[in-house]
């Protein structure tokens, strides 16, 4: 990470600090997004599946066997050891189980992440949506995705789909199959281009009901810059942006308001 890079993180996040709210939902006057903020961000409750779905993480951050990660993102391929990809990459626990909480609260038919990494999150995403939904989700390594198969089939998770490959290549003709996205998890080539490139052919799909997560939407200035567009587009309404991760909304029955949530 450049320097220029390291600056525009802490300081947006000292930007973040002072002003975001932690109102628990009051103060947001659409009945349903005070809903969700106040019931499914704030909530903390664990739900059957956490506990395990955890210790699978746990043994992959324990896991010091390396393998082969082919990176199109950066282009930074080659050989990384299993426990530092978990530390350094996975979704942490609290957002991956706010993730479940949302999923959860609706049960999309048709789920969409881009990053599959070691497959916790996708474990997570599986579990909320139910057995008659489908995840399918994207990776351009052979080697997470077979780690990710593993700690799926220990999961007992058998509605997740793997799109292999680069994303560039393949998102846009496997959306060409489906009708709508009811959800998507943007979590892979972290540069401006592609996150904006990724969220207009998802959003493209998506319904008045469908929502859009995004990940480190503050861990450069080019995601910085990505955030703000998204946050502009003529199909977002509302957005909550929790610093880490930033949730977007289609209904247009909503206000095109942007909430900052303190959320760890």
């Amino acid at each position: 990470m450049s320097i220029s890079d390291l600056y525009y993180r802490v300081s947006s996040l000292l930007v973040h600090r002072f002003t975001a709210n932690n109102t628990l939902g009051y103060g947001i006057h659409s009945p349903s997004l005070f809903y969700i903020v106040r019931f499914l961000v704030y909530d903390n409750n664990p739900f059957y599946c956490f506990s395990d779905i955890e210790k699978c993480r746990s043994r992959m951050l324990l896991d010091g066997s390396r393998i082969y990660v082919e990176d199109f993102g950066t282009g930074n391929s080659g050989e990384r050891q299993v426990s530092r990809i978990a530390s350094d990459s996975l979704m942490p626990r609290e957002y991956s189980q706010l993730l479940f909480r949302l999923v959860n609260n609706v049960h999309p038919k048709v789920c969409v992440e881009l990053g599959t990494n070691l497959g916790i999150t996708t474990a997570y995403i599986a579990k909320a949506a139910g057995g008659e939904s489908q995840v399918f989700t994207f990776e351009g390594s052979k080697s997470l995705i077979s780690r990710a198969g593993e700690n799926w089939k220990s999961l007992g998770c058998k509605n997740i789909n793997v799109i292999e490959g680069n994303i560039d290549a393949t998102l846009e003709p496997f959306l060409e199959t489906v009708d709508s996205v009811d959800f998507a998890l943007i979590d892979a080539n972290h540069t401006y281009d592609a996150t904006v490139r990724y969220f207009e052919s998802l959003a493209s799909k998506c319904t008045r009901k469908s929502f859009i997560v995004l990940d480190d939407i503050h861990y450069s200035r080019e995601m910085g810059r990505a955030w703000a567009e998204i946050k502009k587009h003529a199909k977002t309404t509302a957005t909550l942006d929790l610093y880490d991760v930033g949730i977007v909304f289609f209904d247009k029955q909503l206000q095109k308001k942007h909430y900052k949530l303190r959320y760890r």
